[in-house]
Formats: C-alpha cells, sequence, structure tokens
C-alpha cells in the first residue's frame, strides 16, 4: 500500500509542466481556457470534472494530439511544439488514455516496445532493419512484472485479451517510456480494488521518484488517497486548486457543478418475489463455470470478482457472445439458445458492454444513428425509416439521459466517454428490454452522471426489468443491488443478500477462494477476439 499524502515529504519546487495562457476553441465553444497551471516534480496533481469539462481537451495538448488555439506549454523548462505527438513523447511525456491506444493485431511485446523494438547486433541486409524478437519478448515480461502483470503471453495478439489486462498493458507501455510527466486518464475505472491499489502506487512511486503524475479520475476516494493538490475543471476552466485538506468529496463536487449535488435517493430495493426471467444451471464456457444463477423479474443482481474472476465472460456468455459449452439457460420461461448476440436482443436481452469504443459504438456515425440503433424497427413504418420520427426518438434518449451534445448529428466520437456510455445506455433502455446485462455501466461517468444512471436502473427494475450488473465499484454494487454474487475462478463463490452487504464480506469471498483466472490465465471473460458482442 502507499504512503498517504498526509506522510509525504513536501514536494520539490522543481517545475516539470508550466501552461501559460492556453485555450483551445472549436467554432464558437472555447473548450479550454487555462490562464496558468503548473506541476512540480514529486507531486501528484489530480483533475477532476464533469464529463465535457475540457479533462481530455487538457490530456490531449499536453500530450500533443490536440493542438491548442493560445498558449505557451514548457516541459523541464523546454518549449513543447504544439501538436506533435512525437515531440512530446521525446520531451518526457506518456499517457494512458481511457481508450487504450493499442494496436489490436499486434503482440503484447510488440505494442508494449512499439517504435522502440531491439535490434540484433551483427551484419543484416542493406536497408533492412533485423528485429531481436528474443530481446523484445524479454523486455515486454520486464515491463509488465514492473507493473506487477505475470502470466500474459506476450506473443499473443493485444485485441485478444478483455479491457482490464488492456488497461495494464497500456500502462506499462507508458511505464516503459521513463517520462517525465505521466498523464494517467481514468487509469483504475476497469479495474478491481486490489489492481486499482497497484496502479495508485505506481503514481506514487513515480512521484518519489521525481517525476510528475497528472491523475484524472471519477472515483473521489482514490484522488484523494493519492493526490498531492486537486485541480478542478468547469467548462473548460480552471476553477479552484485544492490542498488534500481541502480537497473533501464535498468539496470537489461542489467545485465540480457549480453547487451542492443531491446525493441519489434510492430507496432500498424490496424484497423480489417475481418468476426467474433468467435461470441459469451448470452453465459452462472457455474458463467460466458451471454456473447457477437465477436472476429475477425487478431484481438487480450484482456481479463482483477481482480481475480475471469471470464477470465478465458471463454476461457475455448469457448474450450468446462467447460460445457455451455446457448447461443450459432459460430466459423468460423457455429454453434459450442464442446463436449470436443478435438473438439475444430480438429476444429481448440488452448488454452495455465494458469497452464501449470497440463494442458498441459506430464511431464515424452521428449520435442520432447510434441512439436509435436497437429501435429503428419501431420508428420506421413498413421497413422505411422516417427521418422526422428518428430525429424526435433520438431527441427523448439524448435528453432523458443528459447527454451533452452540441448537435445529435455529430460524431458520436466526439463526445466525452462519459456522454459517450450515457448514449449507449440510453440506447438500451429505448428498447424496452426484459433483461439488460451491464459491464462497468458507469466506467468514465462523473459522479454527477452516475447517481442519474443509478436512478434509470432502479426505475426500470421497479417497472419489472431484471438487472444483472458486473461492477469493479463495489460502492455502486452496495447501493443498487438487491443482491450480490461473487465469482473466484470462474465459478460463483458467494450470493450474498442485501442484509449482509458489506465490502469486507465481497473482498473476503473473493480474495479467499483463490481469485484468479482459471488454468492461471489472466483474461477474464468474453472478450475475447472471437467473442465479442457489438451491443
Amino acid at each position: 500500500m502507499g504512503t498517504p499524502v498526509s506522510e509525504r515529504t513536501s514536494a520539490p519546487t522543481d517545475i516539470a509542466v508550466s501552461l501559460r495562457d492556453v485555450s483551445k476553441v472549436y467554432g464558437p465553444v472555447k473548450v479550454l481556457d487555462i490562464p496558468r497551471l503548473d506541476l512540480a516534480r514529486g507531486q501528484i496533481v489530480a483533475v477532476v470534472g464533469e464529463n465535457g469539462a475540457g479533462k481530455s481537451t487538457l490530456m490531449g495538448v499536453l500530450s500533443g494530439t490536440v493542438t491548442p488555439t493560445t498558449g505557451a506549454i514548457t516541459i523541464a523548462g523546454r518549449q513543447l511544439h504544439a501538436g506533435r505527438p512525437d515531440h512530446s513523447r521525446d520531451m518526457g511525456v506518456a499517457m494512458v488514455a481511457q481508450e487504450f491506444p493499442l494496436v489490436g493485431q499486434l503482440s503484447v511485446a510488440e505494442n508494449l516496445l512499439l517504435g522502440r523494438r531491439p535490434q540484433r547486433a551483427g551484419t543484416r541486409p542493406l536497408g533492412k532493419v533485423v528485429v531481436d524478437r528474443a530481446g523484445t519478448r524479454a523486455e515486454a515480461r520486464t515491463l509488465l512484472a514492473e507493473v506487477g502483470v505475470t502470466g500474459v503471453d506476450v506473443d499473443r495478439p493485444v485485441g485478444r485479451f478483455p479491457v482490464p489486462v488492456r488497461q495494464m498493458i497500456e500502462i506499462a507501455k507508458a511505464w516503459g517510456h521513463r517520462p517525465v510527466v505521466l498523464i494517467l486518464d481514468e487509469p483504475t475505472s476497469s479495474l478491481g480494488p486490489v489492481e486499482a491499489e497497484r496502479v495508485l502506487d505506481l503514481a506514487r512511486t513515480h512521484a518519489a521518484a521525481g517525476g510528475a503524475v497528472l491523475f484524472i479520475g471519477h472515483r473521489l476516494d482514490e484522488v484523494r488517497s493519492v493526490a498531492d493538490r486537486v485541480v478542478v475543471l468547469r467548462s473548460g476552466r480552471l476553477v479552484a486548486d485544492l490542498t488534500p485538506a481541502e480537497a473533501t468529496e464535498e468539496r470537489m463536487i461542489r467545485e465540480m457543478v457549480g453547487s451542492e449535488l443531491a446525493r441519489a435517493d434510492l430507496a432500498p430495493p424490496s424484497s423480489v418475489e417475481r418468476t426467474a426471467t433468467l435461470s441459469v444451471r451448470g452453465l459452462t464456457a472457455d474458463g467460466l463455470g458451471p454456473v447457477d444463477l437465477d436472476v429475477r423479474a425487478g431484481e438487480i443482481v450484482g456481479v463482483a470478482g477481482l480481475m480475471g474472476s469471470g464477470r465478465s465472460r458471463l454476461l457475455h456468455t448469457v448474450m450468446g457472445a462467447q460460445p457455451r459449452t455446457g448447461g443450459s439457460v432459460a430466459f423468460d420461461g423457455a429454453d434459450f439458445h442464442p446463436r449470436h448476440p443478435a438473438d439475444s436482443v430480438a429476444a429481448g436481452i440488452g448488454l452495455v458492454p465494458e469497452d464501449r469504443k470497440v463494442q458498441s459504438l459506430l464511431p464515424a456515425h452521428s449520435v442520432r444513428w447510434n441512439v436509435t440503433l436497437t429501435t429503428l424497427r419501431r420508428i420506421s413504418r413498413r421497413g422505411v425509416l422516417r427521418p422526422r420520427h428518428d430525429k424526435e426518438h433520438a431527441a427523448r434518449i439524448v435528453k432523458d439521459l443528459g447527454v451533452r451534445l452540441h448537435s445529435q448529428e455529430q460524431p458520436i466520437s466526439s463526445l466525452s466517454g462519459g456522454n459517450q456510455q450515457k448514449a449507449v445506455f440510453g440506447r438500451w433502455l429505448a428498447a424496452k428490454p426484459k433483461l439488460l446485462l451491464l459491464d462497468e455501466p458507469t466506467r468514465g461517468v462523473d459522479v454527477g452522471a452516475k447517481a442519474e444512471i443509478y436512478h434509470l436502473i432502479d426505475t426500470a427494475a421497479q417497472d419489472g426489468l431484471a438487472v444483472l450488473v458486473a461492477s469493479s465499484e463495489l460502492e455502486e454494487l452496495l447501493w443498487i443491488c438487491h443482491r450480490i454474487v461473487v465469482m473466484a475462478r470462474g465459478r460463483i463463490v458467494a450470493d450474498i443478500p442485501r442484509e449482509r452487504f458489506g465490502k469486507e464480506v465481497i473482498m473476503t469471498a473473493a480474495a479467499g477462494s483463490g481469485a484468479g483466472a482459471p488454468s492461471g490465465r489472466t483474461e477474464d471473460a468474453g472478450t475475447s477476439g472471437e467473442g465479442k458482442a457489438h451491443a
């Protein structure tokens, strides 16, 4: 565990990053306006704000992927050439992005050492480079070990690993650049508590060695545990720069939203005495099972477990994205054998997957097109789409979910990660399914939007929707669920009713069962390259 901020020595005064009069304008909209911001070596500076507050733009400016409209940036006293990722990297800036820029077809080793793979000594053909493949593998394993990851096949294509493993690979890639400034954009959003603490310790280690860390997070308890300073962005402006003592959860929320935020006022779920919408018996798949599980109409069942426990694999197998090898599934009172996720969608099952970028979105298409995908038949007449009805339907979805956008015709990829997630969520609620599978439903979503999504889940369950939700955020499961099942090694090892809820109970069940992936594998669930559902 890392040393608490209050016990660390005072941060050095050497400036690692300096921003002066930095702004970014898109058309008539100024999305970033930072008159002055300095980051010292040996310091972890957290950046918090609602979705759309300017956090991603700030990170893009520092990493070179966004060209600022005005201003100057220096890294360790040297001027940064704006809008050049290569120069930013050479100057010592490494970024772990929320949407991983990994090349899915290349191996783990190739991704980790992309552009700097070791070369073999000796004679080589003129004009050609001979790559030291053994050296590449060895260095890749060393980098993974430095961030606490073992058991990963570095020759396997990175796209075949689940989101949590890819998250750690991306962190190892940034760590390998030995940066002056390490930018961590929601680095724990897809990780369980143990893996998340490992990442926080890496941030502490980098700062202790004299580096600077810029940490973007929505989990305010993590922010408070790791940050030496907390800067708050609202509508692109820096509205507060807080010390650890000042950065209470209430203060951060007030600065982010400009007022006090009413907490979600969900009544404890009442007991559910309805028939099972989903009934699973002896379900097995690659790395899963056997699993027995019932989810009743109106019931919210949480799925907890450490990374590699099989949480996602369970949801994807039920959805038909991961082939099952045994057992039975009954849905809505009848045997259910989906050959493809489309069969599940047609039957009334929806999935909000963990990796929205790969599994949910059509990035180049409009927000309107993305949010109405699941309801095109309903708003069409004899197979002909009626544009006016389509636009009205999309407008209702984005309004109900509070999606921030300039126009429903803008590409959905231009929205912040949290607004993309809300759009996916709204797509499925509009389809009115009987069973909704949620895999990390609030990943990358700010505190205000989380409360809104929790209300939506609660309201849908009260209307009879069965919900199965896998999450690495225990507070999330403890707040919204009727009961929580805990997974380890692909099996359910505990079924905890609401009256016995507690973090200690869940973690004891998860860790006390020798939690890990089946057969020593680190891959989690249903997210191998062949089994991804575009939901």
